[in-house]
């Protein structure tokens, strides 16, 4: 009976670890640019109350209130992109993301997941899965990019995102707003 207790706790253990976020994964890899905003600062930014007559500004202002968690990792390590691709690939089965779109644009390829929200225009959850820039020179901040990896969950307008990422220069940005327009 112990053996099978401990067989049991080591599988569950095993699980855990596999099941680790490849955001937390990487985050201390000098090899991956990482960014993660927290729900307590998405909070922070939305009580700051900032009063504008701009309307893309104000726009903006209640995309950010929306957003509870918004993590981003590049790479251009060949081998971490692969592992990327591998966990993309089993998180969007295991939390029934549904494709929203893809565009090869080039050499690379953008694909967007979303978990669906309380309308059409709205999700949970927003993974865009960027790769392929190996072979398109995309640079930022003088590094070479292969892959970026980008998650948001929260109320998410989708019509909103496509700015917010332009306005962070990330990929990606501007065929999200194409897929709005055809909606």
């Amino acid at each position: 009976m112990k053996k099978l207790v401990l067989t049991i706790a080591i599988a569950l253990i095993s699980v855990g670890t596999y099941a680790q976020s490849i955001f937390d994964k990487y985050e201390s890899n000098p090899d991956v640019a990482f960014i993660s905003v927290s729900p307590k600062m998405f909070k922070m930014l939305g009580s700051i109350g900032i009063e504008t007559d701009d309307p893309e500004a104000q726009e903006f202002i209640s995309l950010v209130n929306s957003i509870t968690n918004f993590k981003v990792i590049t790479t251009d390590n060949g081998a971490i992109s692969k592992d990327i691709t591998s966990w993309v690939s089993k998180h969007v089965r295991s939390t029934d993301l549904e494709e929203l779109m893809r565009v090869r644009d080039g050499d690379s390829n953008v694909k967007f997941y979303v978990k669906e929200g309380k309308d059409d225009n709205h999700v949970k959850e927003l993974v865009m899965f960027v790769t392929g820039f190996d072979q398109a020179n995309v640079n930022i901040n003088g590094k070479k990019l292969e892959t970026v990896l980008l998650s948001l969950s929260g109320d998410i307008d989708l019509r909103q995102v496509g700015k917010l990422t332009d306005q962070m220069d990330l990929p990606g940005g501007k065929q999200l707003k194409k897929a709005n327009k055809n909606k």
